[in-house]
């Protein structure tokens, strides 16, 4: 069995959500060994302040030090974020979340080296993948995710956390070479498999509802959810927030590669029928893959572009600051003016722009067919 744990936390005083924490790590009947080396990944995708919900809320990261911290000789916070991964970059994320101040503990460090390693991952569609060198440097990884609603993905959780073990503009790649959505959760799937954290614990106390992981709206839940199982704790978080197996495309492909059984998770703390909430708002996107075998392949791939939403910029808003175009993996967009363009026969639909773009400028607009017909 698979357990996860749901414990209530409605505040992110610090000492209220170690109480929790210690909690549900005690539901789970998990026990921390003596750890050498620690890394903790939280979801650290762009330069926000911790009320925006888009980043882990730094007091759950300073609780899970607290917990851990007679148990270990080094803590490293590591992440690294959407677009470049420089070491000007990784400072103003730092302070823009609230990590700088963890430096007081004497047994923590904030991540700046930016190279990386390449691993192997076995029986995966990728041959090897580029990890951040921290995770090298230690021997337990605990994952630390924000529970939030994903344009692309329709939810991004613990397993999706773990793509920010990839180094920033590698991400790009990654993008363009799995442009297949299925096959994307399926490189997600090998990621975790590789990275084996010992532990995951999701920040719900605020997470995001709407258009995530970036532009979305806080929402209150009042929630952490705990698991050694990533899979797992995804398909409880999404439950509790009124997803099912089908909405998900990670949690789709997990359940036919049989890394996902809902019979064998087991449930404690609360129960999902005391914390699930009503109407969290998620994006559509819309499911082509019916025009797929149906018709040739140049018929299909047209329905297809009819029907997938498109990035659209509102250049009225747009800042000119260029995270756009640095991000995007089909070089799809140009600057001009200090403008942000986009050129839609070449843009792939991965939405990385609407993702890192921190004015809000780019919205994500459907079809008339699918608003009027398919909807």
């Amino acid at each position: 069995m698979h357990r996860v744990a749901i414990v209530r936390c409605n505040t992110y005083n610090v000492d209220d959500i170690k109480k929790a924490l210690e909690k549900g790590i005690d539901l789970l009947g998990f026990e921390f060994t003596r750890l050498n080396k620690v890394l903790l990944k939280p979801n650290l995708l762009m330069k926000k302040r911790p009320e925006e919900a888009v980043t882990t809320h730094p007091a759950v990261v300073e609780a899970v030090v607290k917990i851990i911290q007679e148990k270990t000789n080094e803590i490293i916070i590591a992440d690294s974020p959407g677009g470049p991964y420089t070491k000007r970059r990784l400072e103003a994320v730092y302070q823009a979340a609230g990590l700088k101040e963890l430096e007081k503990y004497k047994k923590v460090t904030l991540n700046y080296d930016t190279s990386s390693k390449e691993i192997q991952l076995d029986r995966s569609i990728l041959k090897k993948i580029s990890f951040i060198s921290p995770y090298f440097e230690v021997d337990s990884l605990i994952n630390l995710p924000k529970l939030k609603t994903h344009r692309m993905a329709v939810y991004t959780g613990a397993v999706k956390n773990l793509f920010g073990l990839v180094p920033g503009g590698q991400k790009a790649e990654l993008h363009f070479r799995l442009q297949e959505v299925d096959k994307f959760m399926e490189m997600l799937l090998d990621i975790y498999s590789t990275a084996k954290p010992i532990l995951n614990i999701m920040d719900a106390i605020v997470g995001m509802e709407g258009e995530g992981p970036s532009a979305g709206k806080p929402r209150s839940l009042g929630l952490l959810l705990i698991s050694q199982d990533a899979i797992a704790l995804d398909f409880v978080a999404c439950k509790i927030i009124g997803l099912e197996i089908k909405d998900v495309p990670l949690l789709n492909v997990a359940k036919s590669k049989g890394l996902l059984n809902p019979d064998e998770i087991e449930i404690v703390g609360e129960t999902l029928e005391e914390v699930a909430v009503n109407n969290f708002k998620v994006p559509l996107r819309p499911e082509i893959s019916f025009v797929r075998g149906r018709f040739p392949n140049f018929i299909a791939k047209i329905i297809s572009d009819i029907l997938t939403p498109r990035p659209v910029f509102d250049r009225n808003i747009c800042i000119g600051c260029a995270e756009c175009f640095n991000a995007c993996p089909a070089q799809a967009i140009e600057l001009r003016s200090r403008k942000a363009y986009i050129d839609l026969k070449k843009c792939i639909r991965c939405y990385c722009c609407h993702e890192l773009c921190p004015a809000k400028a780019i919205t994500i607009k459907r079809s008339f067919l699918f608003e009027k017909i398919l909807k």
